[in-house]
């Protein structure tokens, strides 16, 4: 399918933007609840979490295309509300992530997809959203190995890997591992780094990175509509 327009994007670009400026005027909690995407799609809950950094790729994108000078030259893009700001603008958007480039159409697909709930999960602690910070920056198969015993957040997996595999399962996270089978070292290399704990870079190969984005949420998306139906 050949996408049109960038206006899955943009709306996730004014939800940011619209966010990022009202999260510190109201309760944050209940703010959460009523306007983080998470949360309306868990039904308030705020241990809901994104799987996928949606900026990330955006990002990655925009710098492969683009490079690091033409973009600082609307802002800083490593500071993401700022530089939004700068390149909302239809017109800016539309030059910076031309509609017929093959990364572009391939990141309209993941936003699509990525604003939906099979890009949402539910941790069992919230101070695991933790995953979003450095080292980790919301990459998957890094956060699932660190989860495992001795890592840095398997302290949050009371009773060892067994609630831990409890837990992945629940949520339906097994296509994050080789074959379906819940071990550590059968963790999916999404970033083709072979490296899990190399995380992200500029440097990945963004054809292969975003195609596993989309293939990771397309599977979470069936499964999660096929266990709904089933309920019926």
């Amino acid at each position: 399918m050949q996408y049109t327009d960038l206006n899955p994007i943009i709306n996730k670009i004014k939800d940011w933007k619209l966010y990022a400026k009202n999260e510190n005027i109201f309760d944050n909690d209940n703010f959460r609840k009523e306007n983080d995407l998470d949360c309306k799609l868990t039904d308030g809950n705020l241990n809901a979490d994104t799987i996928f950094s949606l900026w990330i790729p955006l990002r990655f994108v925009l710098v492969k295309i683009n490079g690091y000078n033409k973009l600082n030259e609307y802002a800083d893009i490593n500071k993401k509300i700022p530089f939004c700001e700068k390149i909302i603008e239809i017109e800016i958007l539309n030059e910076l992530l031309p509609i017929n480039n093959e990364l572009v159409q391939k990141l309209i697909k993941l936003f699509m997809l990525g604003i939906e709930r099979a890009n949402v999960m539910i941790l069992p602690s919230r101070s695991l959203q933790a995953r979003g910070g450095k080292p980790y920056f919301d990459y998957m198969p890094y956060f699932l190995r660190e989860c495992f015993s001795d890592g840095a957040f398997s302290i949050h997996f009371k009773n060892g890997e067994l609630t831990l595999l409890e837990w992945i399962e629940k949520e339906n996270l097994q296509m994050f591992f080789k074959d379906g089978i819940l071990k550590k070292n059968n963790i999916l290399d999404l970033s083709g780094s072979q490296c899990p704990t190399k995380g992200l870079s500029i440097d990945l190969n963004l054809n292969i990175f975003l195609d596993n984005y989309i293939g990771i949420l397309e599977i979470r998306k069936e499964n999660l509509e096929a266990l709904v139906n089933s309920l019926k």
